[in-house]
């Protein structure tokens, strides 16, 4: 095929509809990602801008190896414009299949549709985490790739899909598997439903997620890795069959946790429990209604399937049995978002009810995009803050007699701070606002003082640092002081060492 007729195909699959999405995505998505781009963000994890960081050895032992690949596909440069121009394209792709797999048509559920995604907070909280970006965003596609693939029952190209999205992002299978879920509960409602292909679909997904692992495996073993034990993932097997009953309670905890408390993103501040809420009983009210004409067994099956749905929210609870979910793993949820639009759109009859419905809706995405910006914002702060301490400590050593270069440092503590805004954020990674002590997480503090200022800072070896503590001169040094105590620069931001 010439680069002709590729266009010429490409223009007849495509509906005017479609140009809403990428606009829309486009748009919003510069809206919401300006701050980020204008100002200087730290990244989570981390006391360094996040362009400096980019994928390397400990995301494949992660299970993520397509993340070094898609690294390597751009040279290794993290330029945040750059890829946010990528992501919002394979975003905007995704909504476009969203629509085709629930037809989804209207331009006004298409455009809240393309709203959602692209203000949805855990892409937003990816974006902190620059360099991969992109990455999870393909990992969004393929996962919704997957679901239109086995909605046309080709389970071979959705287990293709399942794998790269797995090998970007392992959390990513709760889009698949809760996309699975919607696509029976639509089929109930429409009077089709097929519980043996439900059965069917499902198979799919764990053969999806069971392919990944077996060449995972067979991946490390060739180039001589290990899995990392990052949060019980690596013991995948019976660890994980016999943690099952308290999984399964997390997964329903972390459900409505999600939705009503503010342990996975802040709810309270914007009253999104409330409108949750409101969308909730809407959504409930919808389904009594068309359920009154189904057969009792389809009702059964459907009740059934809504029970299940928040384990399929949760999935990476039940498969990383240490963990529990947070936002960043959380993009299953986006899902219920989608199954309360497209019920929307299809199931209720009357304008005015529905125009409640979508703007219910469209305040929802409003929250998100000023919390996403307070997310940003609060990590500037966080910046600003430790900049300015850190500033006045390497002044007051530099003023101190006998200070060198190359003496080790000693906090006693780590440099707590909180950002003024934080309360308006996420939640989630603006409340890492601790910074490192002199054990966990040195790299960074040093990293920090290289970039910002230019110099070499060496932590002092744990023995030291007991030492310092013991003596007499730490013990009448005042808050914020520092002073130099067995060759060491010391300094004092806490009554007593941390250790």
């Amino acid at each position: 095929m010439n680069v002709e007729k590729v266009f010429q195909l490409f223009k007849k699959k495509m509906r005017k509809e479609d140009l809403y999405i990428f606009g829309t995505v486009f748009l919003v998505g510069l809206i919401n990602f300006f701050y980020l781009l204008t100002h200087h963000v730290l990244s989570p994890d981390g006391l360094a801008y996040g362009p400096i960081y980019k994928s390397n050895g400990w995301e494949v032992d992660l299970g993520r190896p397509l993340l070094l690949v898609i690294d390597r596909l751009r040279g290794g440069l993290v330029n945040p414009p750059v890829i946010l121009f990528t992501s919002f394209i394979i975003i905007s792709l995704s909504v476009l299949l969203v629509t085709r797999i629930f037809s989804i048509k209207k331009p006004i559920p298409i455009i809240l549709l393309s709203i959602l995604f692209i203000l949805f907070p855990v892409l937003s909280e990816s974006a902190l985490f620059i360099y991969c970006m992109d990455s999870y965003s393909i990992a969004l596609f393929f996962s919704i790739l997957a679901i239109y693939f086995i909605q046309k029952k080709k389970p071979i190209w959705a287990i293709f899909f399942m794998i790269g999205s797995l090998s970007l992002y392992q959390a990513y299978i709760s889009v698949t598997l809760t996309g699975v879920f919607v696509l029976y509960l639509m089929d109930i409602l429409e009077k089709k439903d097929s519980l043996k292909d439900f059965i069917k679909n499902l198979v799919i997904v764990f053969l999806g997620l069971l392919s990944y692992l077996i060449l995972l495996k067979i991946g490390m073993a060739i180039f001589g890795r290990s899995l990392a034990d990052y949060k019980g993932a690596s013991s995948f097997g019976i660890d994980t069959i016999l943690s099952l009953p308290r999984s399964i309670f997390h997964a329903y905890q972390d459900f409505y946790s999600y939705f009503f408390l503010d342990s996975v993103i802040y709810n309270h501040y914007y009253y999104r429990h409330i409108m949750n809420l409101l969308i909730t009983i809407t959504l409930f009210t919808v389904l009594f209604i068309k359920g009154r004409n189904l057969k009792i067994s389809s009702i059964l099956l459907g009740i059934g399937t809504i029970l299940l749905f928040p384990l399929a929210c949760n999935i990476m609870d039940l498969i990383a049995c240490d963990t529990t979910i947070n936002l960043v793993t959380g993009i299953g949820f986006i899902m219920f978002y989608v199954f309360c639009l497209v019920v929307f759109d299809r199931y209720i009859p009357n304008l005015n009810w529905k125009t409640f419905s979508f703007v219910l809706l469209g305040i929802l995405t409003y929250s998100f995009l000023l919390s996403n910006n307070g997310t940003f914002m609060s990590r500037e702060q966080t910046y600003l803050n430790y900049y300015s301490q850190m500033s006045t400590y390497l002044q007051k050593a530099k003023n101190l007699d006998g200070y060198q270069e190359d003496m080790p440092w000693v906090f006693s503590d780590i440099i707590r701070y909180q950002a003024d805004l934080a309360k308006t954020s996420n939640g989630y990674l603006a409340l890492d606002y601790e910074t490192y002590d002199n054990f966990f997480g040195e790299l960074e503090t040093c990293i920090f003082v290289d970039r910002y200022f230019g110099e070499r800072m060496i932590m002092a070896e744990y023995d030291l640092y007991q030492a310092v503590g013991e003596t007499e001169e730490f013990q009448e040094m005042e808050l914020g002081e520092v002073r130099i105590i067995k060759g060491a620069i010391v300094v004092k931001n806490s009554p007593e060492l941390a250790f």
